[in-house]
């Protein structure tokens, strides 16, 4: 019975461990973003202060509104309560978002004739952004 409790402790404490190291960390990013960009030349220009367009800035339920700095294809810039990394590839906006250190999404974007950046974010651990869930920016000022 000891063997079986010793055996339950240590799977409570490497379970979670494990499940952490599967997420995309912050040594990944550059590679990751280079990888899932294609590292095509950026068709467009997303430098300036953008917004949810989804849902009102305003409420927890609200990716908010931050900035975007644009050097080539690089990004740069914070979103709401997160810290972004990105690429521009072509005209899809590929972003990491991080707070505290720590990758807790990512986006893939593509810019529409509207204007808007339409397109998904998915959890960290889903480095092949399979599993979407839809999200668009709308630019607020340049």
């Amino acid at each position: 019975m000891k063997k079986f409790m010793y055996a339950c402790a240590i799977l409570m404490v490497f379970l979670p461990l494990m499940a952490c190291s599967t997420g995309l960390t912050k040594a990944e990013i550059d590679p990751w973003l280079q990888q899932v960009s294609g590292d095509r030349a950026p068709a467009i220009n997303v430098e300036g202060r953008w917004q949810d367009a989804n849902a009102n800035p305003n409420t927890p339920f609200s990716w908010g509104r931050g900035y975007f700095e644009q050097q080539g294809s690089k990004i740069t810039g914070s979103l709401g309560n997160y810290n972004v990394q990105g690429r521009v590839s072509g005209d899809t906006v590929y972003l990491v978002f991080l707070s505290a250190g720590e990758v807790y999404n990512t986006a893939r974007l593509e810019k529409r004739k509207d204007g808007v950046l339409r397109g998904d974010y998915f959890y960290a651990d889903d480095k092949k952004q399979e599993n979407a869930m839809p999200m668009a920016l709308e630019r607020v000022e340049k």
